[in-house]
């Protein structure tokens, strides 16, 4: 295998977290006889550009075609991409007649946003997700984006005047393919806006959670600058938001289209001040993963063996990569408690614990819920006490702790 930006062979391999089914790959009931596929779900580092990748690929159409996640869902992520197009519109000057395009743009939920500035857009999407946004009146291009959908949306349409993809642009098999094509659909002042899980975030707040198939690689601003250089873009202005467990915002555009911010010499800096590019910091990462894992079962195993119950909150695929990884089950913890009516009857991958409605933990009250969706404890813990539930909850990440 060789690095998905420089082309290097020679990948250091220093976490695996054993074969894993696809994170979003949902069961039906009738699917529980039958057997799962699995995945090895490893992680390699690029010593020549920096790149964090996956040690294995899987076939994008076995991860995206049926995809039950909807951003729409989300409230922080909903009040992310408001933002998002409000500065973008501002910043750029964004009108009525310009064009933005939404790559992996799922239900639409970033694109609605423009509605009231009258930018016209349109969405790419492979997912089930994008009939969803077409319900809503956006117009969806149901297809995986590549040079060849760049170039008939420049035919049927125009050049962009901003492409944003956010929390998409790590999950590109065709990473190269998928750039060209992003520069052929950009206007000569076009801006490139994505948005991914960043590595200083995981490393700092150990949220190995954030490892599964669809995420192939784990950017840090270093690589992704060479990245860009090599067809001839830059990156003029990027900055760490909260999305996801802590996300990179990354703006490109061709060489020399804008000035330079601050921002980029300070995150490299910051970047070289944590040595995320010398193998003993991924490797103490790993040994950290492995201790997270031991204090967690040891916690669950407490509390079964004491009588008491425990349920998850929340289906959320990187609850699926931790539940696989520490091995638990329906003996562990009992059900999912979910809003997503895509979840509800469900069962998770891997695990086979099943997804209920989340009035359930109402009900139930359950002595123990542990937060799968644990970057959005401040929002759901008073969300969940104020709905009545009276159990104590288990937050995952940095440490497992009990609330």
């Amino acid at each position: 295998m060789s690095c998905f930006i420089c082309n290097n062979t020679n990948l250091f391999a220093f976490l695996d977290l054993g074969q894993q089914p696809p994170s979003d790959a949902f069961l039906r009931r009738e699917d529980l006889e039958k057997p799962e596929a699995r995945f090895p779900l490893s992680l390699n580092f690029c010593e020549e550009c920096g790149l964090v990748q996956l040690g294995h690929i899987v076939d994008p159409k076995v991860l995206f075609t049926e995809y039950v996640y909807t951003t729409g869902m989300n409230n922080s992520l909903r009040e992310n991409f408001k933002m998002l197009v409000e500065k973008l519109v501002k910043r750029f000057k964004l009108g009525k007649n310009d064009f933005a395009i939404d790559i992996g743009s799922n239900d639409g939920t970033l694109l609605q946003n423009y509605a009231p500035f009258g930018v016209q857009t349109l969405g790419i999407d492979p997912s089930s997700a994008s009939l969803l946004a077409k319900e809503k009146g956006i117009p969806t291009l149901t297809a995986f984006f590549n040079e060849e959908t760049a170039s008939e949306v420049k035919k049927e349409y125009k050049t962009a005047d901003v492409i944003t993809a956010t929390n998409v642009f790590a999950h590109v098999a065709d990473l190269h393919s998928f750039l060209r094509g992003v520069k052929f659909l950009l206007a000569p002042s076009g801006v490139f806006v994505s948005e991914s899980g960043y590595l200083l975030d995981m490393l700092e707040t150990l949220g190995y959670d954030a490892i599964y198939h669809e995420h192939l690689r784990y950017y840090a601003l270093h690589p992704l600058a060479r990245l860009f250089a090599q067809y001839g873009m830059e990156i003029f202005d990027a900055e760490r938001i909260p999305s996801h467990n802590g996300s990179i915002r990354v703006f490109a555009a061709r060489k020399g289209a804008y000035p330079v911010a601050q921002s980029i010499g300070e995150l490299l800096a910051l970047e070289e001040s944590a040595k995320l590019r010398e193998k003993e910091t991924l490797m103490q990462f790993a040994k950290r993963v492995h201790e997270h894992k031991r204090a967690l079962r040891k916690l669950i195993s407490d509390i079964r063996t004491s009588g008491k119950r425990a349920v998850g909150i929340g289906a959320p695929a990187k609850g699926n990569t931790l539940l696989n990884f520490c091995g638990f089950g329906v003996k562990e913890i009992e059900y999912l408690a979910e809003k997503s009516e895509l979840k509800i009857g469900l069962f998770a991958p891997g695990s086979r614990i099943p997804v209920v409605a989340e009035e359930r933990l109402f009900r139930d009250q359950p002595d123990y819920a542990l937060l799968l969706s644990w970057n959005l404890s401040d929002e759901l813990i008073p969300k969940l006490r104020n709905k009545g539930y009276r159990g104590k909850f288990i937050v995952l990440f940095p440490e497992v702790h009990v609330v």
